[in-house]
């Protein structure tokens, strides 16, 4: 089997706009793996993509693996004879977007609490990639919840690259935006900042953002989107493409990215070469930064602190429904957590609002 400079894993929504992202790429020639547990719908990716490759005259070369399932023994037998510089984590066994497909007493659970109660089950498919490649010298890039995933991560799988998403999405709509005339924009934000920012709502905390080193009104850049879904995955794949290409040459990438080496939500970075350089507005201190985002993180109604403890919102929803770690959990016992959020979610899912 070749090697492969980028390992794809996931065949959902993510997974695809990136893989047709990157067939769009120009410049060196590149190896992709797409890694799924579907064989129709791992040829089906890599068949498309290559028929893309081809009416752009790209370079890449997508190549289909598949594997039964996404366990930890799988991902090292697979990834660590392929020699991936970077893997991209694009599965999950809890969608964001479960909620906009149709209403039952789980997502109203999720709405209710908070994004974060579901962080067990986002931690799942990425850690069993984390600990099968071991000490790797792949960067590996989370594309679930790493505002908070990748924190927990850090401290007890191995060291995770960064992930993409929500502080990465905020600086790209301004980016887009109008009265934006500059590449130099740097966020500070969390998940929990992203959903109210995007659909323009005057909450207390938002993302802040840096326009040339000043400080705007950070809703003034919203995108008022209304109504959204998996969509929102095209702004990701492209946030994400960018990265990967700088992690492949080496070539130096300003943008904000969350979950950098486990840290709380998403900051300005220099990437270079590889290695991740905080690039903060020299208004902000590390320490106040931390700090903003940790506020995102309580809107999600989690705190990762000493552990994971529900705050009171979360905790009182959690406790309604018998859930036995409403009060939070060690990180360590997270694996036991997701076990009986899995009985949960299938119970609260038969009930249908």
């Amino acid at each position: 089997m070749k090697t492969v400079d980028i390992a794809v894993i996931g065949t959902g929504s993510l997974a695809q706009a990136i893989a047709g992202a990157l067939s769009q790429t120009q410049g060196d020639s590149r190896r992709i793996a797409i890694i799924g547990r579907s064989p129709a719908k791992v040829s089906q990716i890599v068949s498309i993509c290559n028929a893309r490759v081809a009416c752009f005259r790209s370079s890449c070369v997508f190549t289909p693996i598949c594997i039964p399932e996404f366990k930890k023994r799988n991902f090292s037998r697979t990834l660590i004879p392929l020699k991936p510089r970077a893997v991209f984590c694009a599965a999950s066994i809890q969608s964001p977007w479960e909620g906009s497909l149709g209403r039952n007493a789980w997502t109203n659970l999720i709405a209710e609490a908070g994004f974060g109660i579901t962080l067990p089950l986002q931690l799942d498919l990425v850690a069993e990639v984390v600990t099968g490649l071991g000490d790797t010298k792949a960067a590996i890039v989370n594309a679930s919840y790493p505002d908070c995933v990748n924190v927990v991560l850090q401290r007890t799988a191995g060291n995770i690259a960064c992930g993409i998403g929500n502080a990465a999405i905020v600086e790209a709509f301004c980016l887009a935006h109008d009265a934006v005339r500059s590449q130099d924009v740097r966020i500070v934000g969390h998940h929990g900042h992203l959903g109210p920012w995007i659909r323009g709502r005057s909450a207390q905390h938002q993302p802040r953002i840096w326009v040339q080193g000043r400080e705007r009104n950070s809703l003034q850049f919203g995108p008022r989107l209304g109504k959204y879904g998996e969509e929102m995955n095209q702004v990701t794949a492209a946030t994400a493409v960018r990265l990967l290409l700088s992690l492949l040459s080496g070539d130096a990438l300003q943008m904000s990215l969350p979950g950098v080496h486990g840290m709380r939500g998403g900051y300005p970075f220099i990437v270079k070469g590889g290695k991740f350089t905080l690039n903060l507005p020299p208004a902000i201190t590390q320490a106040e930064a931390i700090a903003h985002n940790r506020k995102g993180e309580r809107l999600d109604g989690i705190d990762l602190e000493a552990g994971v403890t529900f705050m009171r919102k979360a905790r009182r929803a959690l406790s309604a429904t018998g859930f036995a770690y409403a009060e939070g959990f060690d990180f360590h016992e997270w694996p036991h957590v997701r076990d009986k959020m899995l009985v949960l979610r299938d119970r609260l899912r038969r009930v249908r609002d």
